[in-house]
């Protein structure tokens, strides 16, 4: 499982002149400890019981893990799991090559002398490397060793990957801010862990990625706090953020993407799992009210507003067949869903490969769904996992605002008439695995991702790859002066995404330290209106274009353009 890892700084002083005379009985002066702590009368009372002991390690280790919560108590501290120096006993541990080795220098016994005067039995047990176990502390680096740690770790970072780099980055910022303060250094293991319910310090002294308070913002940047209802699984949607909530009562907040702040567009006591935009202002969305019923179903609903009354759209398709709640669509004006693929049939039996896969469907003037006439069925494929691959659907919108049906891969335009659709683009894009994204791209084509991959297609014409070296795309969105706002997963560089250039092959890397230095965010979003490059993540963060458009711009590396598709 490994080990709920938090990174202390202590201040030397403070543990000598008010910690040691508070542990001894020398001062009655309540300490940060007993301030913060509530149990602290007792944890004094425990280890004073263990100094009267003859059993010297565990009173060694006692005090030790009292110091620690002492010092988190008054002193910000790191939270990592997994990761700390006092697991660093073998290569590939914690460092892909490298081994920390303490030294006999790094030992705290110079801290509690006055303890082991008045204890003997202490001197030369205190621990200072390895973790022994849960509730234990560790490697402690005395103030002026920690340069010479700092250094060390900053050597064996140098080789790897930028992105690689900022695993550690709550190790070199602990370090370094113990470095700029004097201060010395203290692993521990679930000593202060707030995911515990259990404080030894004042929470707001902790700092770790999960808490969102791990980054230093830019100077440029502005904040605006989330929706309460705000998740990891929030989605944009034709430039609204989607959030919803199944507590007791749900509900669905759009919030405006084009305003900044974001603002609260509308809010109902439904919950959304999908949405599109109709062309008069209104919405489609997958919803239900029943959010407590097991299973969950969800059924096609039209509103115009937040005081709307929804109007209950047919919740089976033909053949009373099942409607897939995570998707709909506009194709014109008309509503479009998708059947539902119940891929799992494959495996334990009612599906086989090559059987057909109906396509989408719209809805009638009857008021009924009905197959898109000109969308051929597709066929059932076999997935890695051995279920039903789920074909490549989603929505492009062309310059013009009309829209291109994504299905099976392939795009499909409505004809003059309105009565049926036509394959316009042949583009055989395989699935991304994440929300399909698209760019309008001249008059008739427009960029999208096939298997995250960055492409360009035309009416009639051939998919084009850019920028093969980016390889994990998660988004492609607007961006300022004919750009794309390209959002990335994992990378060597670390960037949240790059604003490229596909007119000339240049791009702007965005860092998460161009924002305010978050480890992840969920989306990156171009604000037209308000003139600003908004990230999500624990909030709301937005730069000034014209800050990211300072930026000196770079070729792409190994560009390729006119490779096929």
């Amino acid at each position: 499982m490994g080990y709920d890892c938090t990174l202390h700084l202590v201040d030397e002083d403070a543990i000598r002149e008010q910690f040691v005379p508070r542990l001894l009985g020398r001062a009655t002066e309540p300490t940060a400890l007993d301030r913060v702590h509530p149990g602290a009368e007792d944890l004094w009372r425990q280890v004073r019981e263990l100094l009267l002991g003859a059993d010297g390690r565990a009173a060694a280790e006692a005090v030790s893990v009292a110091a620690v919560m002492f010092s988190a108590s008054m002193l910000p501290y790191r939270y990592e799991r997994g990761l700390a120096l006092s697991l660093a006993f073998e290569a590939g541990r914690v460092f892909p090559d490298a081994v920390f080795v303490p030294k006999a220098a790094y030992q705290p016994d110079g801290l509690f002398a006055e303890v082991v005067a008045a204890h003997p039995q202490l001197s030369g047990r205190f621990p200072s490397g390895w973790f022994s176990g849960n509730y234990s502390t560790g490697l402690y680096v005395p103030a002026e060793h920690v340069a010479e740690v700092l250094a060390w770790v900053q050597e064996q970072l140098t080789p790897l990957p930028k992105g690689e780099q900022r695993t550690y980055r709550g190790i070199v910022a602990t370090l370094r801010a113990a470095v700029d303060r004097k201060l010395g250094y203290w692993e521990a293991t679930d000593l202060a862990v707030p995911a515990a319910g259990e404080f030894p310090g004042d929470p707001e002294l902790m700092w770790a990625q999960y808490l969102g308070n791990d980054g230093t913002p830019s100077p440029t940047v502005e904040t605006a706090p989330p929706s309460p209802i705000a998740s990891v699984l929030d989605d944009i949607v034709d430039g609204f953020l989607l959030s919803h909530s199944a507590g007791r009562t749900p509900r669905v907040e759009l919030w405006d993407l084009d305003a900044w702040p974001p603002r609260l567009s509308l809010q109902r006591n439904e919950f959304w799992v999908a949405a599109a935009r109709s062309p008069t202002g209104g919405w489609l969305a997958q919803s239900t009210a029943e959010t407590k019923a097991r299973p969950r179903v969800f059924g096609p609903i039209l509103v115009d507003g937040a005081a709307d009354a929804p109007r209950a759209l047919p919740a089976k398709g033909p053949n009373d067949a099942d409607l897939y709640a995570h998707e709909c669509y506009f194709l014109g004006t008309r509503p479009v869903v998708l059947h539902d693929v119940k891929t799992h049939l494959l495996r334990y039996g009612g599906l086989n490969v090559g059987d057909p896969l109906p396509g989408p469907l719209w809805l009638t003037e009857s008021g009924a769904w009905e197959q898109i006439p000109g969308i051929p069925d597709a066929a059932v494929v076999q997935s890695v996992l051995g279920d039903a691959a789920r074909p490549l659907t989603g929505a492009a919108r062309l310059a013009n605002g009309s829209t291109v049906l994504l299905w099976d891969g392939n795009g499909y335009e409505l004809n003059p008439a309105g009565s049926a659709c036509a394959r316009t683009f042949e583009m055989n894009a395989q699935r991304s695995f994440v929300d399909f994204t698209s760019v309008p791209a001249g008059d008739d084509g427009f960029f999208y991702l096939s298997d995250r991959d960055l492409y360009e297609i035309h009416r009639g014409g051939t998919p084009i790859r850019h920028a093969d070296a980016w390889t994990n795309v998660m988004a492609v969105r607007p961006g300022p002066n004919g750009g794309l706002l390209l959002k990335f997963g994992g990378n060597d560089e670390g960037d949240v995404g790059v604003l490229y250039f596909p007119e000339n092959g240049t791009y702007i890397p965005l860092p998460p330290e161009m924002f305010d230095d978050k480890s992840n965010y969920s989306a990156l979003y171009w604000s037209q209106t308000a003139d600003r490059i908004v990230v999500i993540g624990g909030g709301f963060v937005a730069i000034p274009v014209e800050v990211v458009l300072a930026q000196q711009r770079s070729a792409v590396p190994e560009l390729l353009t006119g490779k096929p598709g």
